[in-house]
């Protein structure tokens, strides 16, 4: 018997499962597939999930998390701060995302002069609400409060918040509109439109200013650290298997089958990520789940992996940049390729003298449901786009098997995040939904209920529905 059985092979599941365990919690961690950050292929090793991480910095997210549950930092993998964060590449422009507000003003304005004072005015709303907007994330953590006490915490900032909402007015149409486009379609797993943001791009746009990190030895070495420290904490990890069955009565029975043997888990409460493919197909019925229905997936990535030689990339190229190839187009008109790169002279991830280059684009429909020949198109449509800044990347290519690129992008949809688009927008300005569900005893994690919160979302996620779980098992014994 189980306090929390957990379901999912991305990171929020991960979380969710550590932070269950280390507060006492008796838990198991599902996941049907082996836990991969990282493909290793011919030498060179891509990210599954190539979305740049944040929170890693002295008293930010993961630390306050690495605190509350007492980990031990010593051996932790090293994440390195960028500076600049990354780069948003246009036609005729190159814009370096720096960490410090005023140099990156200085920036945008030597690219686009005739925006110069929007520019201003909106790096400024930016900061202003950015603080509110973190504030309010930080206090928000279902289970830890009455929900009647967080309503009027709410209230109390709401009309704060509802003048930094209203500051938040979209850039006129031009380059610099392209820009903080392609910045929140690269940090936002929520896709926006209307005239105006949500309180919660403030605090998107204001990441650079706290820091884009890069993972020194490999996403895979922080995976592999994180199950450590869930295994040290009691956890019960089972991979390679196949959910059979989920029975939902008074208690939640889980059926396995591994290896041809049958094998059944019990516990008190469920927690599934909502990136789960079997969630619909095991949990039948979206009425549980209407809540989360708000939050529809409005695109999905596809990752295309190449090995190139260093002399094909620029010198300067940082190792997250995203490209807009038609600045007249809105990025999320699938208007975005993002680049993720291993840095120079990194062998741990490619041969010497070459990089590993991850090209992700975000398309309508799932990999799953596209046939070959419509990924391959677009993976060849990727390449094309990359030609106008970088000339000479097909005759640098080192390594490029698209079939494999097409069969991990199929296989990792359960990790990697999505985009999605909220049916309406929130009320407060961050959109935030409650890991419970109408079913006793089922709860979601995943990217997708604080998808407005990127990178950082997806870890508060897992945290949320840990917490739920523990106060919900407390109370029912």
């Amino acid at each position: 018997m189980y306090d929390a059985i957990v379901i999912g092979q991305d990171l929020s599941s991960l979380i969710a499962a550590l932070t269950a365990a280390h507060r006492g919690i008796k838990t198991v961690l599902i996941a049907e597939n082996p836990l991969e950050a990282e493909h290793r292929e011919a030498g060179y090793s891509f990210p599954i999930d190539p979305t740049p991480p944040s929170g890693f910095g002295p008293g930010q997210l993961v630390a306050a998390l690495a605190a509350d549950l007492r980990l031990p930092m010593e051996d932790a993998p090293r994440f390195l701060p960028m500076d600049p964060a990354f780069q948003v590449i246009l036609p005729g422009h190159r814009v370096d995302v720096f960490r410090d507000r005023e140099r990156l003003i200085a920036e945008l304005i030597r690219e686009f002069p005739e925006q110069a004072n929007e520019i201003r005015n909106f790096q400024h709303a930016v900061a202003k609400a950015g603080l509110l907007a973190e504030r309010w994330i930080k206090e928000d953590r279902p289970g830890d409060r009455p929900a009647l006490r967080r309503f009027f915490d709410r209230l109390a900032l709401f009309p704060a918040a509802a003048t930094g909402g209203l500051a938040l007015t979209f850039p006129e149409d031009g380059g610099f509109r392209r820009v903080i486009e392609a910045m929140l379609a690269l940090l936002s797993h929520l896709e926006g439109s209307g005239p105006s943001l949500p309180l919660s791009a403030a605090c998107l746009l204001s990441l650079p200013a706290r820091g884009i990190f890069y993972p020194l030895g490999g996403r895979q070495a922080w995976s592999d650290w994180l199950l450590r420290r869930f295994a040290d904490g009691g956890g019960d990890l089972r991979e390679r298997c196949s959910v059979m069955r989920i029975e939902t009565g008074g208690k939640i029975i889980v059926d396995l089958e591994s290896s041809g043997t049958a094998v059944s888990l019990r516990g008190r409460r469920l927690i599934a990520s909502a990136k789960w493919e079997k969630l619909d197909l095991l949990l039948p019925g979206r009425k549980p789940f209407r809540r989360h229905d708000s939050m529809l997936p409005a695109a999905y990535p596809f990752c295309l992996h190449m090995g190139v030689h260093e002399g094909g990339l620029p010198e300067n190229l940082a190792p997250y940049v995203v490209v807009v190839p038609d600045k007249t187009r809105p990025a999320t008109d699938g208007n975005v390729v993002f680049l993720e790169t291993s840095l120079p002279g990194e062998t741990d991830r490619a041969p010497e003298g070459r990089r590993a280059v991850t090209a992700t684009v975000f398309l309508k429909d799932s990999p799953l449901r596209l046939s070959d020949r419509e990924l391959m198109e677009q993976a060849t449509g990727a390449i094309d786009s990359l030609e106008g800044f970088l000339p000479f990347l097909r005759e640098s290519i080192d390594y490029l098997h698209v079939e494999k690129s097409i069969a991990l992008s199929r296989r990792c949809q359960e990790v990697i995040n999505h985009k999605y688009r909220a049916r309406k927008r929130p009320l407060f300005g961050i959109g935030a939904l409650r890991p419970e569900t109408r079913r006793r005893g089922i709860l979601l994690t995943g990217g997708m209920p604080l998808a407005g919160q990127g990178f950082e979302g997806e870890i508060r996620s897992g945290i949320n529905a840990a917490v739920w779980a523990e106060r919900e098992v407390g109370k029912n014994g």
